[in-house]
Order: C-alpha cells, then structure tokens, then sequence
C-alpha cells in the first residue's frame, strides 16, 4: 500500500508539473542562451496554417507569442495585418504574458483598432488593416495572438518570413500548406531557408510543413542586406487565379503580363479637345525626345497623385478620359495617361510594374508572381530606354533614380510580357564635386566660398533641403560641414532638371580661425571641409558586404594665404585603389599667388564582397582617414 500511495504521489507531481510547464511554456526562462544574443525581442512561436480550396479561395490560422525583451524590441510586439475587399480577419484573440509567462491581462476588443491602410494621398481606398497596440510597462513580457484569416481570388497567398526584423530571434516557427483536391499551388523556399518539409497525400488533400527551431537574431550590420535578403523565407502562389471576372495566370511571365495587360485594355481614349492641344504644343517639336519632355511637363503641370486602392481598381489603372477630366490618380492611371499622351503624337511607350523603393527587396525572376508594388512607364527612344516616373512633380524628365534604378521590372507588352533591368547610375551620374576658395586673412580668419554640384542620384537628399526655408538649410549645411564656429552669410540651391539631375550649393561663410598657432607656426589640417564616414570594428562579420551604387567624390580646396605666412611644408601628393573603390590627393603651391590647391577624390565601386573581406574594408576607411589628417606646417613672418 505505501508504494502504491508512494507512486500515486509521484504521477500526481509529475503531471502537475507538467501542466504548470504547459501553462507557462512562454516562461522567459525558457528561452535557450543559444538565441538570446544581440535580441531585443524573440518569437516563441509563430505557427501559420494555409488551407487552399479548390476555387483559389484560403483559408489562413495564425498562432503567434513574441516575447519583448527590451524597448528596442516594443515594435515587434505590435499587431497589425492588413486585409481589403479580397480578404476578411476574424477570431482574433490576444493576451499579455509576464516574465513567467502568466497572464497579465487580456485584450479586450475595444482595443483592436480598425484603420484605413492608406491615410494619406487616398481617395479611395479599401484597404484596412487591423491593428494592436499592447501597453506593458516592464520588460520582459510575452505578447500571444490568434486569429484567422480568409482570402478569395488572390493571386498570392501568405508565406513564410521567419524574421521581422534585425536582432529578433526564431524560438520556434511553423509553415503548413494544406491542398484540397484539385488545389494548384506552387512554392519556392529562398536559399537561406534550407528545410525539407514533410508531406503527406490522404485521399487527394496534400499537406506541406516546414518547421525551423532555434535561429538566432539577426544582428543589423553596416552595408548589408536588407533583413529579407538575409533571412529563411517561402513563397506561394496558385497556379491560375480570377479576380473579379479577370482569369489569370501564375504560370510564366508572360501570362502574368497577359492579365495586367487586359486590365488596362481599352483604357486610352481621350477627349477630342485634349489630343488637339496636345498635337498643339508638340507641334514645333524637332524630336520624340523633344515631344515627350514637353508632354511629361505637361502631366507635372496638370495632374496630381492620390492613391486609389479599391477593390479591382487595386490593380487595375482608370481610363485616361477620368484623369483627363478630374487631374488626378495613382501610380496606375498617372501611368496610363501618360502613355496615352504620347499615343496621340505617335509615341509609343509601354506600362511597367516595379517593386519600387531604395532598399526594396529585389524580386525573384525565377518564381512568377506579383512581387511588385508600382507602376510607371518605360519610353524607348532610339538606342536609348527612358523611364518616367508618373506620380512626382518634381522628378526631372527621363530620371527615375533610387526608387526605380537598377533592378528587375515586368514590361507590359501586347507581343509577351517580360523581365527587364532598369537603368544603372555609374559613377558619372552619382558624383558630388565640391570646390572650396579659402581666403585667409593676416589674423588667421577666413572668408569661404562654396560652389557643390549634387549629380544624378546624389542631387537626391537635395532636392528636399532645396525647398526648404534658409533657417533650415543653414542648420542641416552646420551639421555636414566639418569647420566649427561657422558664420553663414549666404546659402542658396539651383536645380538643373536635365535627365541626369543637378543641384548646385553656394555657400559663402565665415570661420573665425582655421588653424593651430604656437609661437610663429602655423598647423593647417588639408581636410576641414568634409566628415569622414566611420565603419564600426566587427570582432566577426557575418553578413555579405553591400554597396549598392558606384559613387564618386571630388574635393578642390583652395588656400589663398596672406603674404605674412610662409607655406614651409605640405605631404606628397598620393594615392591609392583597392576592390572597394579609389582615393588619391593632389597638392598644388601656387608660389606666385601664395597659395595652394587641393584634390581630393574619392571613389566606391558598386559590388558585393565577402563577409571576411570587411577588414580590407576597415583598412580602406582607416587610409583614407589617415591620409585626410595630414596637416600643412606654415608660419608668421
């Protein structure tokens, strides 16, 4: 009998035990150390369901627990997930955990917010996403979500990112595709994700699951990858798909091409009065060139952009006679308009969709879908290929630089869609030339006088502080310039609006001592005018070397010295190249004048590097800081 009363207690301890680690799986302590380096957050769990129906039709179930370890990490405690006129959320549950991973509270369904996913440049719009913002006050807390979500007519359906963000770490994670009978789905894992799923065939319904435990964060290095090139992901798509009425296909680029083709079909027509005045205003035109600058300004001039998101006029653009008639659009009717004024003067031009932005993803030209996000128009001209940008009234005619550059796009074309690399900015059309006049007077004062040239992509982060008011200019030229005590007397910005952009600076100030005097020498630093990039020591690089964009750098800085000082000594002129780019420095004593002239250049090449080259790199930064310190010995007579 005590045996058995002794084995009793035992498997009740046993199971209690066990519940208790059941009800608190997302105890903090529970996290292994393995994981917890660099991360200010961690999913626990992230376990996403896809149930594809015969019709096209999903049907999605996520199950989510993050764990914040830290501040850093708050965003990636938020809830937010879109849905719109093809999509619908429901059964969404949520609860706050503490440290031991007990409940705290609750969310209560007056706090899921329900906001329009586009509340700017929007008229129409039925894109909404859901949205929660947990409020906890100590760290470490676990935020657990649930809900489900239902998809129809899609041409994409949910994948799988096992990453958020930078230094948010995968406890464990989950991906199951479930196929019904007839279901034609197809998927692609990226090469980071290195998982064979295990799969199984009851009765016609086929069923895919990935899972991945334990993957450390990710931790943000400088010149890298964007955190979706470099973490595991999925893809999924249906093979056909009809949307609205609208059949299409997943199945190469050009049926693809095909469907968003037919949604602009017939949509060029415009009123009798506007092709007049458009012939009207080309007429003394001597070139097509000529022609489509002049109609593109015309667009600048007349029309606006606004967002249009609702339901099949998501994707599909307005006819060119409404954006004629009211002046205005979104990426998708600009497009359209602008390709039907120049098929009024014989122009032909072709519709584009792009994954748009700086640090876009790019997309995988092996796995055919919608991978894309925006719209504009590719204009061949003879041996060249332009291409405008429809929805900014400020970007120059023939330049769609950063957000647009360098990257795969799809090309409408009646004949068969296909993929295309846009245009590639070399070192010519990313340069900045700064020219420095340094008139020094007797007391070590100087009046300076700027001229820079912002070139193509490097007229970007201008065009803004262009139009800003001078209080502010002046405030952002303090920060960059690397003089101190600065008196500005005179700023302004001209642009020249050519297919290469350029933005001049005229700068004139004042520095009140630009030197180091002991006794009678005179100790001039050859570089004052520009702060040095600094790369941070890495004990371990593990990430790919990125730079996206050639770019070049040319620095004249002229001395003119007053006849009481005496130039004694200035460094040899010198250079040097490796992989990354180029730097050389030239000294010029114009005896005759008193003065000296500095060159300095500076290059970068375009390229990805290996991760164990990044102390080449480090060294390449640390010569050219080096060599910039050098200093100019003169003295009083």
């Amino acid at each position: 009998m005590k045996k058995y009363i002794l084995a009793l207690i035992i498997l009740t301890l046993t199971f209690l035990e066990k519940t208790k680690a059941e009800n608190n799986k997302f105890a903090f302590s529970l996290i292994p150390e393995t994981i917890l380096a660099k991360a200010n957050a961690v999913i626990r769990e992230n376990n996403v369901s896809v149930n594809v129906f015969a019709s096209g039709n999903a049907e999605c179930t996520y199950n989510l627990a993050i764990t914040i370890i830290d501040e850093a990490g708050e965003k990636y405690g938020y809830f937010v997930e879109p849905y719109d006129k093809f999509s619908s959320i429901s059964d969404i549950k949520a609860e706050i955990l503490d440290k031991e991973g007990k409940r705290i509270r609750k969310i209560k369904s007056d706090e899921i917010f329900d906001f329009s996913a586009i509340t700017s440049f929007s008229i129409y719009d039925d894109n909404r996403v859901k949205v929660i913002n947990p409020k906890v006050g100590n760290y470490p807390y676990t935020v657990v979500y649930e809900f489900k979500k239902k998809i129809k007519n899609s041409f994409i359906y949910p994948g799988w990112n096992l990453y958020r963000g930078f230094n948010i770490a995968v406890q464990n994670s989950s991906y199951k595709l479930t196929l019904e009978p007839a279901a034609k789905v197809k998927f692609k894992q990226n090469n980071k994700l290195i998982v064979t799923p295990k799969t199984s065939d009851i009765n016609g319904v086929k069923t895919f699951l990935w899972e991945i435990n334990n993957l450390p964060a990710i931790e943000k290095e400088p010149l890298s990858l964007g955190i979706q090139e470099l973490s595991p992901t999925l893809m999924v798509a249906p093979e056909n798909f009809n949307m609205d009425g609208y059949e299409g296909s997943n199945l190469s680029w050009i049926s693809l091409g095909n469907w968003i083709y037919t949604l602009g079909k017939n949509k060029s027509n415009l009123p009798d009065v506007t092709k007049d005045y458009i012939r009207k205003i080309t007429a003394d035109a001597k070139s097509d060139y000529e022609k489509a600058k002049i109609l593109y300004e015309y667009l600048q001039n007349k029309v606006r952009y606004v967002s249009i998101q609702l339901g099949i006029g998501g994707f599909q653009p307005f006819p060119a006679e409404t954006v004629d008639r009211l002046s205005y659009g979104d990426c998708k009717a600009l497009t359209n308009y602008m390709k039907s004024l120049l098929e009024v003067v014989g122009i032909n031009s072709y519709y584009c969709v792009v994954k748009a932005g700086d640090d876009a993803t790019p997309i995988d030209k092996d796995f055919v879908c919608s991978q894309f996000n925006h719209v504009f128009l590719m204009l061949p001209l003879n041996s060249d290929t332009l291409y405008l940008e429809c929805t900014s009234q400020q970007v120059p005619f023939g330049y769609n630089g950063t957000f647009t550059d360098d990257r795969d796009i799809l090309v409408i074309d009646s004949l068969g869609s296909y993929i295309k690399r846009t245009n590639v900015y070399n070192k010519d059309k990313n340069k900045i030339v700064n020219n420095f006049v340094f008139n020094i007077s007797s007391d070590l004062k100087s009046e300076v006088f700027q001229t820079s040239k912002y070139i193509g992509v490097a007229s970007e982060d201008f065009r803004y502080i262009k139009e800003l008011k001078p209080e502010k200019q002046r405030e952002i030229f303090l920060k960059r310039v690397g003089l101190r005590n600065v008196k500005i007397s005179n700023i302004n910005y001209i642009e020249s609006r050519d297919i290469i952009p350029v933005i001049t600076e005229k700068v004139q100030f004042s520095v009140p001592q630009i030197a180091q005097v002991s006794n009678k020498s005179v100790l001039i630093p050859i570089n004052q005018v520009t702060n040095n990039e600094e790369l941070p020591r890495l004990s371990e690089r593990k990430s790919q070397i990125y730079i996206p964009r050639s770019q070049m750098q040319i620095d004249t800085i002229k001395y003119n010295f007053p006849q009481n000082i005496i130039v004694d000594r200035i460094p040899n002129s010198n250079n040097f190249s490796t992989e990354f780019g180029a730097y050389s420095l030239e000294f010029v004593h114009e005896k005759q004048s008193n003065a000296i002239v500095i060159i300095r250049t500076v290059e970068w090449n375009k390229g990805m590097y290996s991760p164990e080259k990044y102390q080449d790199l480090l060294k390449h930064y640390r010569k050219i800081k080096e060599l910039d310190r050098q200093i100019m010995m003169l003295s009083l007579n």
